[in-house]
């Protein structure tokens, strides 16, 4: 019978609801650590009966002979106390670690397991100490520019997360929604939404750039940016091609130190930051879960890789990737060359109004396109048929020749596949004029850069891609004023007439092998419907 018990820890007048469970023997364990805010549910469940649950879903690992111990956040389930993201969990999770070491069943290796923000968690503890001997993190940048903002835009999911856990236990009157991040100003809004001053967010704020001083301060998360880049230990790092923060996790990646990378591996899915897609509007890839390619325990495994030198179901080193529309995994991401195809947009100039009091929402990553109604603010335009199939694995780019009526202003773009039965959306960027030139004078054409994060997708002959531009996607991000300067203080929202010079504009896109002959550009097609 393993052995299942909880404590609470006391540390700086607060107290953590702590589960320990223990491998069916006697004596000392390697012990896996998580910690989550995820716990809402538990706070009326009695004791025993929230052990229960979590033995349930761990019991490979003490069969496998780990011992697990898991602890709620401060302020979130049993713990008491504030939750305020990512602020305490730095001396709260060291704490929580000094604790184990004092226990009867430590034996020296401990080993880091998160997934999403439980994985910033033990981020935010870096550099790790000598007896943390490998992680898996999954889904998780740990870089926290790029969690708030992308190119200065900030992202209204992650906002709206940020408000949910917020003190979530203090009995604060929320009233926000995704949006309350449209209420200008911004500035001062954690305080008309919560009734309550979130300090990290309003400093925030005032820190589009990731260049800005609060990124350079420890709750901007300047420690926990390298937390993997030189740790020493063997880390597991997985992503999705349609998860949030696919490209950060990249580039933690790239960061790496050879010796560090060399122990460790990249696991990249075709699906989302649940590992899985949309009933209704995402697509099935064959085996293409993680959990399908290399089992269950595949977390286990790496552990056990570790510990005992067993085999692993991926190779280390290396980026283990699915080649989506392929149909397959293969490893290492940056092994077969890429040259670059540059497609034309066609000829002419686009213009569309860009109203940030009712702006154009799209579809995000992993999801059929919508059809394009007949908005003045979105243009749709379709490359070529290609002649033959085409692999495309990296970073795509748009580059655009633009104009505005406005001393400021956010240009998007989306990248899609269209098919024979459906068009799936892989990737889309934004940037504003102002954060990608530093100035800019209305009027004025210059070139703008999208640079989409890394993906790896077949073009099967006769298959197009289909770009959409626009101002931004209301979906994700808070809309741009059209107004330079600092927009958190920003009152009044205007609208902006901007242009895109379609001849002067190419799609770049990564090709593996050599690249076709770019398709004739007086072929391409502008066009409302798909």
């Amino acid at each position: 019978m393993h052995d299942c018990f909880y404590t609470y820890l006391e540390f700086k007048h607060e107290t953590f609801f702590t589960i320990c469970l223990l491998p069916d023997a006697v004596g000392q364990f390697p012990i896996v650590i998580s910690r989550s805010p995820y716990v809402k549910h538990t706070v009326d469940l009695p004791e025993e009966t929230v052990v229960q649950e979590y033995y349930k879903t761990v019991m490979p690992w003490l069969e496998r002979g780990y011992a697990v111990l898991f602890q709620h956040c401060r302020g979130q389930g049993k713990s008491s106390g504030a939750f305020v993201p990512y602020i305490h969990e730095r001396e709260d999770g060291l704490a929580f670690r000094a604790w184990i070491r004092k226990q009867p069943f430590y034996k020296g290796e401990l080993y880091l397991l998160g997934g999403s923000y439980t994985a910033s968690l033990h981020y935010a503890t870096a550099p790790f100490e000598p007896d943390v001997k490998g992680a898996v993190f999954e889904v998780q940048d740990s870089e926290r520019y790029r969690l708030w903002y992308r190119n200065g835009q900030m992202r209204k999911g992650h906002a709206n997360w940020h408000f949910g856990l917020y003190k979530d236990k203090c009995g604060l009157n929320k009233h926000f929604d995704l949006r309350s991040f449209s209420e200008l100003p911004l500035s001062g809004l954690s305080e008309r939404v919560l009734g309550d001053r979130a300090e990290d967010f309003e400093q925030m704020l005032d820190a589009p750039r990731p260049s800005d001083a609060f990124w350079k301060t420890r709750f901007g998360g300047h420690d926990t940016r390298d937390a993997v880049s030189d740790c020493g230990i063997p880390v597991l790092l997985t992503t999705g091609y349609n998860d949030f923060y696919v490209g950060g996790v990249f580039r933690m990646w790239e960061r790496m130190m050879t010796s560090t990378k060399e122990k460790s591996a990249l696991l990249v899915s075709p699906y989302h930051h649940g590992d899985g897609f949309d009933p209704v509007l995402g697509v099935r890839f064959p085996n293409g879960r993680r959990r399908e390619r290399f089992g269950e325990d595949y977390a286990i495994a790496w552990f056990d890789h570790i510990r005992k030198g067993t085999p692993l179901p991926f190779p280390k080193g290396v980026i283990t990737y699915y080649r989506t529309f392929e149909e397959r995994w293969e490893s290492d991401f940056t092994g077969t060359p890429t040259a670059p195809l540059s497609l034309g947009l066609g000829h002419g100039t686009v213009s569309f109004i860009y109203d940030p009091t009712d702006p154009p929402a799209f579809r995000g990553e992993g999801l059929i396109a919508e059809t394009v109604s007949d908005r003045p603010d979105t243009v749709r335009i379709e490359t070529p048929p290609f002649s033959r199939d085409v692999f495309v694995k990296g970073r795509m780019m748009l580059r655009l020749s633009v104009a505005s009526d406005r001393p400021d202003t956010s240009f998007y773009g989306r990248i899609s596949l269209k098919k024979e039965d459906y068009t799936y959306v892989l990737r889309h960027d934004i940037t504003s004029l102002c954060h990608q030139l530093g100035s800019y004078t209305a009027g004025d054409t210059v070139m703008l850069t999208l640079s989409f994060d890394e993906h790896a997708f077949r073009i099967a002959r006769g298959e197009r891609l289909v770009i959409d531009l626009s101002s931004t996607d209301g979906n994700t991000y808070v809309c741009h004023t059209n107004q330079a300067g600092a927009y958190a203080a920003q009152t009044v929202a205007v609208t902006a007439r901007n242009l895109v010079y379609l001849d002067r504009s190419h799609l770049i896109l990564p090709v593996e092998g050599v690249p076709p002959i770019p398709p004739d550009d007086r072929e391409a097609k502008e066009g409302k419907d798909v």
